[in-house]
Formats: C-alpha cells, sequence, structure tokens
C-alpha cells in the first residue's frame, strides 16, 4: 500500500509536529541532556534555513513537540536565498551553489517552503549524529514524522497548551514551567526570543496582558485531567496562582487524540472546505463531513485508513 500522502497547506500555516523514536518502550534516549540539547538546538538551527518560526516545543524522554508557522511559499531573492544557503551548507555554501542553474536556485526556493524536507534534514541528520555519538547502529525513528495542520488560532492554542503540559501529564512535573526541555520555562525565564511572541499567539483585549491571558490557560488547562488517572497541576498550586476558575472542565476531560492524530484542527467550515478540495481531487473518497472535538468546539480530519488517499 502506498504511503498516506502528507497534507501541507498551499497558504501560510502553523504545524503540530511529533515524533517518536524506535525500539524498546522503556528506551529514553532524550533522558541524556546532550542528547536532548542537541535536538533543539537542530530544530533551532533548521528554523533559521526555512521560512518558518517556532512557536512551541517539548521534548520527551522518547519523542518529541514541535509546533512550528510556515510562510506562504513566493519566489525569493538570490540574496535570501543564499543567506539560507550560507547556513545550510557553511563555508562550502560558495562552491555548491557556483554551478547552480536557474531550475536548482528554484528548486532550493521550493525547499525553503517544505516542511518535509525540514523534517527529513531534522530527523536524518540528528539520527546520524546519535549514531555516530552513542555508537550505535540501526534506525533511530520509529516512524516518520506526524504532522497536521492547525486551521484558526483556537487551534493553534489549543495544540500550544496540549504541548506544553505533556511533562506534568506524565508526572513528571507539577507545573510546566518546571520542564526544562519545554517552551513554557523559557517564556517564564523571558528567553524566547526563538519563538514567536505571545502577542501573535494569544491576541488580548485592549488593556490586556498576552502573557498573563496566556498563563491563566496554561494553569488551567493543566489542572483538569483529559483521560482517567491522568495526572495534572494539583488544585493548590492552581489557587497559589490566584487564577479564576476554569470554565471548560467537562469538554477537557476526555484524551485529546485528535492533537496528535489527523490532517487538520479548526472550526468546523475551515475543516469542511479542507475535506472537499480533497474530495475533489479525488484523494479522499470516504469521510464526507469533518469530526467534531470537544463538544463541538473543534473539529477535525483524519487521515484516511486505506488506499483511497492516495499520493
Amino acid at each position: 500500500m502506498a504511503r498516506t500522502a502528507r497534507h501541507k497547506s498551499p497558504d501560510a500555516a502553523f504545524y503540530h509536529i511529533t515524533n517518536r523514536v524506535t525500539g524498546r518502550p522503556d528506551w529514553f534516549p532524550f533522558e541524556d541532556q546532550q542528547a536532548r540539547r542537541k535536538l533543539l538546538d537542530m530544530m533551532l538551527f533548521y528554523v533559521r534555513v526555512y521560512r518558518c518560526r517556532l512557536a512551541a516545543f517539548q521534548i520527551m524522554g522518547n519523542h518529541f513537540h514541535f509546533i512550528v508557522h510556515f510562510e506562504k511559499f513566493r519566489p525569493l531573492s538570490r540574496e535570501e536565498m543564499m543567506t539560507s544557503a550560507s547556513l545550510l551548507y557553511g563555508h562550502q555554501a560558495d562552491a555548491k551553489t557556483a554551478g547552480w542553474t536557474d531550475a536548482q536556485w528554484k528548486a532550493f526556493n521550493q525547499r525553503l517552503f517544505d516542511l518535509s524536507r525540514l523534517m527529513a534534514d531534522l530527523d536524518g541528520q540528528y539520527a546520524m549524529w546519535f549514531n555516530r555519538t552513542f555508537e550505535q547502529r540501526g534506525h533511530f525513528w520509529g516512524d516518520r514524522f506526524k504532522s497536521f495542520e492547525l486551521l484558526d488560532s483556537q487551534a493553534v492554542q489549543d495544540a500550544l497548551l496540549y504541548v506544553e503540559l505533556n511533562a506534568v501529564r506524565a508526572g513528571l512535573v507539577k507545573r510546566p514551567e518546571q520542564w526544562k526541555w519545554g517552551s513554557a520555562l523559557w517564556r517564564l525565564n523571558g528567553k524566547d526570543q526563538d519563538l514567536i511572541p505571545l502577542e501573535e499567539l494569544f491576541p488580548a483585549d485592549p488593556g490586556t496582558d498576552p502573557y498573563s491571558s496566556y498563563w491563566a490557560l496554561l494553569y488551567y488547562r493543566g489542572a483538569v485531567p483529559t483521560r482517567e488517572n491522568q495526572a495534572a497541576i494539583p488544585r493548590w498550586i492552581l489557587q497559589q496562582e490566584q487564577r479564576r476558575g476554569f470554565t471548560q472542565v467537562g469538554a477537557f476531560r476526555r484524551r485529546l487524540r485528535f492533537l496528535t492524530d489527523g490532517l487538520a484542527v479548526g472550526p468546523a467550515e475551515k475543516v469542511a472546505k479542507l475535506l472537499e478540495t480533497y474530495r475533489k481531487q479525488g484523494r479522499y473518497r470516504r469521510r464526507r463531513h469533518p469530526i467534531p472535538q470537544l463538544d463541538g468546539v473543534l473539529y477535525s480530519l483524519r487521515e484516511q485508513r486505506s488506499n483511497a488517499f492516495v499520493t
């Protein structure tokens, strides 16, 4: 069976990206500080190379989450492309690009807007580094990475909170900012220069601090388990933060699998439009309606689990 075609928007878009290592369930290579640091450094490097920005991240013991925003494709100037080439190829950039034809520059231009190419670089280069550093052989990643598009600001915010609460949900910390390898700590310490500003991610009413809005949402959401026996921020910590009561407890008690599986998440009309586009292309034949999530707060589009979705 052909591999499922990866969904990528022709417009500017946010994506939630995740991948997990191969091997035994009890193998946690990212518990090694050097391994975690290298993965994050590599991601920050490729974000500078490609036409995208990082919104949030969390590196766990055996998997990672990144949320990135890619620009809409546009023809770049030769100077802009050379800047990326210089980062990517280092001191060999001039020699490598000296003989490039217009077609090769055009292909490089397209590459810089391609999520799949970024992740091929990240996953491939990291696997080689890890195997070389820790004297291992064979596959490092369990499968190709997962990604799905976040179709509106609500979907972006929900995915960001989901990502930054991973360590809390796993029972590793009681506060999201206590996890050293997550973007919540960066925001707390004012070291988020490499992240999309909160003003863009959590736009607030005039006179309202977007940081306070984000932090309240993070704590309220984190205090509500999304499945049975799941860890959460203790109530006494929530009260200590002097936040108001969380108003959507019921909606967020169910497991949020739709935030890690599927093609896109967002409002019903946008997901329906995307589904209709795929149906007209003959790439989606069975599903006819978006899937409601969180009692209709959001809708999702899952991958069609058959060869009806073809490359």
